[in-house]
C-alpha cells in the first residue's frame, strides 16, 4: 500500500462532491477524524481494528475546493492533509497485516497514530477557520484543484 493509494479509487463510498472549502474541509476532517477516534480507542476497543481495516476515505481528492485559501495557506493545508493521508495508510496497514488481530505494541502504535492525527486535524480546522483572513485569501483556489494522494514518485 503507497501514500494515496487509500484515495485512488473507492466508488462505492464516495460522497457528493463539495461546493466550497467549508464544505470540502468539513468532509475532509470528518472523516479522517471518524478513523483518528478509532485508533485513539483501540487500546480498549480491539475489535475496531477490522473497522481500521475496512476504513476508506469519503472525500474524492479531485472534487476538493480550496476557497478563500491563498497560496502560502494551501501549500501549508496539503501538508496537513498529505501527514493525514500518510498516518491513515500506516494505520490501515498495521490493521490488513495484523488480519485484524493486533499485538501490544501493534496496539500502541495505532493509539499514538491517532492522536497525531489529532493534532494534524486541529491544524487542518485552523488553516480553514483563518481563510477569510486578508493574508490568506490572496489567492482565490480554483475549483477542481487536488491536495490529497499525490501519488509517491
Amino acid at each position: 500500500m503507497t501514500v494515496g493509494s487509500l484515495y485512488e479509487d473507492s466508488p462505492r463510498r464516495a460522497a457528493p462532491p463539495p461546493t466550497d472549502l467549508a464544505e470540502s474541509a468539513t468532509a475532509l476532517v470528518g472523516n479522517f477524524d471518524q478513523l483518528a477516534t478509532m485508533l485513539e480507542l483501540i487500546d480498549r476497543l480491539p475489535d475496531l481494528a477490522e473497522d481500521i481495516r475496512l476504513w476508506q476515505p469519503r472525500v474524492r481528492v479531485e472534487n476538493f475546493r480550496y476557497g478563500a485559501l491563498g497560496p502560502v495557506a494551501r501549500n501549508a493545508f496539503d501538508a496537513v492533509a498529505a501527514g493525514l493521508n500518510t498516518l491513515a495508510v500506516t494505520a490501515v496497514a498495521l490493521c490488513e497485516d495484523a488480519g485484524g488481530r493486533l499485538a501490544p505494541d501493534e496496539i500502541a502504535a495505532c493509539s499514538e497514530i491517532g492522536v497525531v492525527m489529532d493534532r494534524l486535524l486541529a491544524r487542518a480546522r485552523a488553516l480553514v477557520e483563518t481563510a477569510e483572513e486578508p493574508c490568506l485569501a490572496m489567492d482565490r483556489g480554483r475549483p477542481g484543484e487536488t491536495i490529497l494522494a499525490k501519488k509517491a514518485g
